[in-house]
């Protein structure tokens, strides 16, 4: 089964790291996903607007 197609922007960055992160923890992808959602939804706005600022500075950080 294909997997659908995201209409959204995410950095290829982030998804390596991702990646890399769920598949040597051995946990389900979109289980994580899932839970990192419900994570969002349950937070605050300021909370939110932290996760925000911290993926921001994960994007945009150069590995020296």
């Amino acid at each position: 089964m294909d997997k659908p197609k995201r209409s959204y922007y995410l950095p290829g960055k982030l998804v390596n790291a991702f990646d890399k992160d769920v598949e040597k923890s051995g946990y389900v992808r979109e289980k994580v996903v899932a839970a990192a959602l419900l994570a969002f939804l349950d937070s605050d706005a300021v909370t939110r607007a932290k996760m925000f600022d911290r993926l921001d500075s994960f994007v945009n950080t150069k590995k020296s």
